[in-house]
C-alpha cells in the first residue's frame, strides 16, 4: 500500500496523526475566489467535500453530524417559523431545517457561490433537493455585512462555517464581536447554535472551549456538546447559546414527544437518548470549559495553526 500515491486522500487529524482513505475517482478539484474544493469518491466514506485539504463532509457519516448540529437547537425552541443558516454549503443543513413543517422562511447565505453549485451537481444525497425548497431564500454574500444588514429577526441561527482560523474565511463569525450582532438578530425566545471545531483529548489546539467562553459573554445560556464523527477521526463539538433556552435541560420523553409533534420520523442518529448523551461531556472537556479563560476577538483570533 502506497499512501503516498494520488490514488489516497490523506489528511492531519491532529499534529501527530493522520487519517487515509483509498479515493476511487475525484469528481472535482477546483479553486475557487475563495477556498480549494474537492469532492471526491472514496472506498470508505462515499463522496466526500474537501475544502482547503480539510474533510467538512461525507456521504457515510455527513448526517451524524448535520442532525446533531440541527435539531438539538430546533426542537428545543418548539415553534421555529423563521431560520437563518451561515454557510452549510453542501445543503444538508438546509435539508434538516426544511423537515419542520412549520419554518416559513429559511435564510441561507453563503460566500462561495461556486463551492454551493458544486455540491448542487455531485452531492445531491446530501441536499435532497433542499436549494428547490421554496421556503428557502439562498444568498452569496460575506456572512458579517450580510447579518449586519438584516431587518428582520429569526428563531434560530445555525452557524455551520469551517473553523476559527486566524487567516481562514470564516474566523470572524466566531469572535464575541460577531456574536453581539447575532443576538441582536434574534427573537426574544431565539437560539443559536455554531460547529466548534475537534473535542478529543489528542488535539492541543482544538478550538471548543475558547468558543465556548466567547459565546458565553453574550448570552446568559450557554451548553457545549459533542459528537463523534467517523471521518472527522473525533469527537466534534458544538455550542448551542440563548437567554431563554437550554437544551441540555431537556429530558429524553420531551425530544422524542417533540420530533413525533413534527411529524419528524426519519431521523438516524438523532433523539432523545442521544440528545442526553450529547450533552454528558467527558471529565476532561468539562475541567476545560470551567478552567477557559480565552476569548476570541477581531484583535485576538488565537488559532493560527494550519
Amino acid at each position: 500500500m502506497n499512501i503516498s500515491s494520488p490514488e489516497w486522500h490523506i489528511e492531519p487529524i491532529s499534529a501527530g496523526l493522520i487519517q487515509g482513505e483509498r479515493i476511487l475517482s475525484v469528481l472535482c478539484d477546483i479553486q475557487t475566489e475563495f477556498q480549494h474544493v474537492m469532492i471526491v469518491d472514496g472506498e470508505c466514506f462515499g463522496k466526500s467535500l474537501i475544502l482547503d485539504g480539510k474533510t467538512q463532509s461525507t456521504e457515510l457519516d455527513e448526517f451524524v453530524y448535520h442532525e446533531g448540529l440541527v435539531h438539538p437547537s430546533m426542537v428545543s425552541h418548539t415553534n421555529p417559523k423563521n431560520v437563518l443558516i451561515v454557510g452549510g454549503g453542501e445543503g444538508a443543513t438546509a435539508r434538516e431545517v426544511l423537515k419542520y413543517p412549520g419554518v416559513e422562511k429559511v435564510t441561507m447565505v453563503d460566500i462561495d457561490q461556486k463551492l454551493v453549485e458544486l455540491c448542487k451537481k455531485f452531492l445531491p444525497n446530501h441536499h435532497m433537493n433542499s436549494f428547490s425548497n421554496p421556503r428557502l431564500d439562498l444568498y452569496y454574500s460575506d456572512a458579517l455585512e450580510f447579518v449586519e444588514s438584516l431587518n428582520n429577526r429569526f428563531d434560530v441561527a445555525i452557524i455551520d462555517v469551517p473553523d476559527p482560523l486566524e487567516f481562514g474565511p470564516a474566523f470572524q463569525l466566531f469572535t464575541v464581536e460577531f456574536f453581539d450582532l447575532l443576538k441582536q438578530k434574534l427573537t426574544m425566545n431565539g437560539i443559536m447554535v455554531i460547529q466548534a471545531g475537534a473535542t478529543g483529548p489528542s488535539f492541543s489546539e482544538q478550538c471548543f472551549t475558547a468558543v465556548a467562553n466567547t459565546i458565553s459573554q453574550t448570552f446568559s445560556s450557554c451548553a457545549g456538546y459533542e459528537i463523534f464523527v467517523p471521518s472527522f477521526g473525533s469527537t466534534w463539538g458544538f455550542v448551542t447559546a440563548s437567554d431563554k433556552i437550554n437544551p441540555a435541560e431537556n429530558t429524553e420523553a420531551f425530544i422524542d414527544e417533540e420530533l413525533a409533534r413534527q411529524g419528524i420520523h426519519d431521523l438516524k442518529m438523532y433523539d432523545g437518548l442521544s440528545h442526553k448523551g450529547m450533552f454528558q461531556l467527558p471529565k476532561y472537556t468539562r475541567e476545560g470549559l470551567i478552567s477557559e479563560t480565552r476569548v476570541i476577538t477581531k484583535s485576538n483570533p488565537i488559532f493560527t495553526y494550519q
